[in-house]
């Protein structure tokens, strides 16, 4: 970075910060996703477990009302658990806050680039949100990918910035 020339590093920064807010936002779509779905997940099987406990209290349906609270327990204390779902849950959400990070980072490069000469404070904070990325890469979590939603916020993003022409 210390031999590359303003504009060329000012490209560079362009092109980190538009992979940043790419990532940021499709972090930030699967993680509402997933939220959702886990609201209403759990929400329909506590439904479900206080159908069953309130068929419990009825003589003929008192079997069935157990069956159905049993297997709304064992579905939140034992399946979901198997599929991690909570870390999948909190692992968009903390991939959706590193982004938000690292995409302020560039943000404030550019900015701080724009308004002054400072190359030495410059490198340093580059370099430090460099970091903060390449700890988010180390830190990658087994998540589901959705593709199509990659690809659909990759052109988004670089379109919103300008850089279509120039992947």
């Amino acid at each position: 970075m210390q031999n590359m020339n303003p504009e060329k590093f000012l490209y560079e920064l362009k092109e980190l910060r538009c992979h940043a807010d790419w990532h940021k936002r499709y972090f930030n779509e699967r993680s509402r996703k997933y939220q959702r779905i886990d609201y209403w997940l759990k929400s329909l099987i506590g439904v479900a477990a206080l159908g069953g406990a309130g068929l419990c209290g009825v003589k003929e349906l008192r079997i069935i009302g157990a069956f159905i609270a049993g297997a709304c327990a064992v579905i939140m204390a034992n399946v979901l658990p198997n599929f991690k779902w909570d870390a999948i849950v909190a692992g968009f959400k903390d991939e959706q806050e590193n982004w938000i990070k690292i995409h302020q980072g560039y943000e404030d490069l550019i900015r701080v680039m724009e308004i002054s000469d400072r190359g030495e404070i410059l490198l340093q904070e580059f370099q430090r949100v460099r970091e903060m990325q390449r700890a988010a890469a180390l830190n990658e979590k087994t998540l589901p990918i959705d593709r199509a939603l990659l690809e659909k916020l990759e052109a988004e993003v670089r379109n919103y910035y300008e850089l279509d022409g120039q992947k």
